[in-house]
């Protein structure tokens, strides 16, 4: 006998007691509007929600469930792809274990995701300019919410390309301006000389 079609609301989304199997029936060829409730409903698989965090990372966060599954089913979560797991980090709301998990992860492009967030606080930004990889710390120097501290200590990485970026920043503290001012690198040098404000006055 063929398989008992799931019985469905007249708006073709799944019912609050759907079950786990149903949901996983569910998504196949549905509509955006019927992936987005899989994607809230607390019964649906952690792999579903890993694979539905691409195109739904915000109803992924909005999971109910979510917490429960981050503690019960750790290893699943930390098995979400890198693309899924950097689509989730990048939400605004996104919690700091999301962040954390971004940062664990093996794919660099969740990393990249944190590090594009428009507000993050100084202990994942101190995080950032820690890793390896010199573009990472370039973006973390462009960063509206990087401190003083941090601001200094980028200022003389060893990347060139870091200093660089850095060198943008229209807020530099005198001290780090004049460093940068003398940096080893011509690039650097020359955009510190084609962006400093000419000398204004009287003259008297």
């Amino acid at each position: 006998m063929p398989a008992a079609s799931l019985p469905l609301p007249a708006d073709g989304l799944p019912a609050p007691d759907a079950t786990s199997a149903e949901l996983l029936r569910l998504v196949h060829g549905a509509p955006p509007h019927v992936l987005e409730a899989v994607a809230r409903h607390p019964n649906t698989p952690v792999t579903l929600l890993g694979e539905l965090a691409l195109g739904y990372a915000e109803a992924v966060l909005d999971n109910p469930a979510l917490p429960l599954l981050r503690l019960a089913q750790a290893g699943h979560i930390r098995a979400w792809s890198g693309l899924a797991v950097s689509r989730l980090a990048a939400v605004d709301t996104a919690p700091e274990w999301v962040q954390e998990l971004a940062m664990r992860h093996p794919d660099r492009q969740a990393r990249w995701a944190v590090a594009g967030r428009a507000r993050l606080s100084q202990e994942r930004l101190a995080q950032l300019a820690n890793r390896e990889e010199w573009q990472l710390r370039a973006a973390v120097a462009q960063h509206p919410d990087l401190s003083e501290e941090l601001v200094g200590r980028l200022s003389t990485d060893h990347e060139y390309g870091v200093r660089l970026a850095l060198s943008a920043r229209p807020d530099l503290p005198p001290h780090v301006l004049d460093r940068l001012r003398k940096d080893p690198h011509p690039l650097i040098r020359r955009r510190l000389q084609m962006h400093t404000p000419p000398m204004t006055g009287t003259g008297r």
